[in-house]
C-alpha cells in the first residue's frame, strides 16, 4: 500500500503500521487496558482486541494498573500489545528489549516471536544484539557505516557468510589475522587453502567449536587468563604474534601454562583485507 507520495499523505492514524520504541512511551495517566485501547477508537471489536492482546502477552491481571505500577518487562509487554492490537500490516521495533535484564529479555523475545507468528505480522527489528537478531529474525541485514553490507537468512549466514561481519555474527566467533600467498592462508594457527583470494593481508573468522585445546608445556601458546564458563573453562591465550585467542577447556589450566591448538579448518572462513 502506498502511504506517502507527492500530493498524497496518509494521516498517521490511518497507516497500517505499528511502532514500539526503546523506552516504551506508555501514557502515564492511562491504565494498561486503556493504553492498549488508544489506537482502537471507533472500532466495533475494540474490547475483543484488547482482551486478545492481554491474553497473548500474559498481562490480564495488569489491566487496571498504571505504567508506574509495572516492572520494565511488564511495561514492554504493554507497549507490544498496544502496537499489535491494531493488527498492523507492518510492525517496527526499535531495540525493544535494550533496557531489560538479560534473563527477562530472552523470555520476552520468545513470547514476541510466538505472538507475531500467530498474527502473521511483517516485522522490522533494529538491534545491536546478535543473539536477539538470530532468535527473532527470519532474515538478517547487517549494517556498517550506515549501509547494509550483507542480507541473508540465519542458516545462510552460518553456512555461507559473504563478509567477515556475517561470519562473526554467531556467539563465540573470533578473528585471527594472517596473510594469503599463492592460494594459501597462513596465520599463527597454521595454514589453510584460500583458493580465489588475492595475495596480501587476510583474516580468518573462527567459529566457537573449531578449536580443540590441550595442555602442552612445549607449545608457544601460553595461558594469559582463565575463567569458569560452565560447562568447562574459557582460557585466553597469548600467541606468538601477540593476538589473543580464546579456547574452551574441560579442566582449568594454570596461568602461564602451555596449550596446544588443533584447528578444524572446515569451520573457519577466510576473507581478504
Amino acid at each position: 500500500a502506498l502511504l506517502a507520495a507527492p500530493g498524497r499523505e496518509t494521516p498517521p492514524e490511518q497507516r497500517p503500521i505499528g511502532f514500539v520504541f526503546q523506552d516504551y512511551v506508555l501514557f502515564p495517566h492511562l491504565t494498561v487496558e486503556k493504553n492498549i485501547a488508544f489506537g482502537l477508537k471507533g472500532m466495533s471489536d475494540a474490547k475483543t482486541r484488547i482482551a486478545d492482546q492481554l491474553a497473548a502477552f500474559g498481562i490480564e491481571e495488569l489491566a487496571k494498573r498504571y505504567p508506574h505500577e509495572l516492572s520494565g518487562g511488564q511495561q514492554q509487554r504493554v507497549a507490544l500489545a498496544r502496537a499489535v492490537a491494531r493488527k498492523p500490516k507492518a510492525l517496527l521495533l526499535d531495540e525493544p528489549f535494550a533496557s531489560i535484564d538479560v534473563a527477562l529479555r530472552r523470555r520476552l523475545r520468545e513470547e514476541l516471536r510466538r505472538v507475531l507468528k500467530e498474527q502473521k505480522a511483517a516485522v522490522l527489528l533494529v538491534t545491536h544484539d546478535a543473539d536477539e537478531a538470530l532468535a527473532l529474525g527470519d532474515r538478517i541485514a547487517l549494517m556498517g557505516a550506515g549501509k547494509i553490507i550483507e542480507t541473508a537468512a540465519p542458516e545462510d549466514l552460518y553456512e555461507r557468510p559473504a563478509t567477515p561481519d556475517g561470519a562473526s555474527l554467531f556467539p563465540g566467533s573470533q578473528t585471527v589475522p594472517g596473510e594469503v600467498r599463492g592460494g594459501v592462508f597462513t596465520c599463527m594457527l597454521g595454514e589453510a587453502a584460500a583458493a580465489g583470494l588475492k595475495a596480501g593481508p587476510a583474516r580468518a573468522v573462527l567459529r566457537a567449536d573449531c578449536l580443540t585445546a590441550s595442555k602442552d608445556e612445549l607449545s608457544h601458546f601460553k595461558v594469559a587468563d582463565v575463567r569458569f564458563a560452565g560447562p568447562g573453562w574459557r582460557a585466553r591465550l597469548a600467541g606468538p604474534e601477540g593476538a589473543p585467542l580464546w579456547v574452551k577447556m574441560a579442566a582449568a589450566p594454570e596461568v602461564g601454562a602451555g596449550v596446544s591448538i588443533a584447528v578444524d579448518w572446515s569451520k573457519v572462513f577466510v576473507f581478504s583485507g
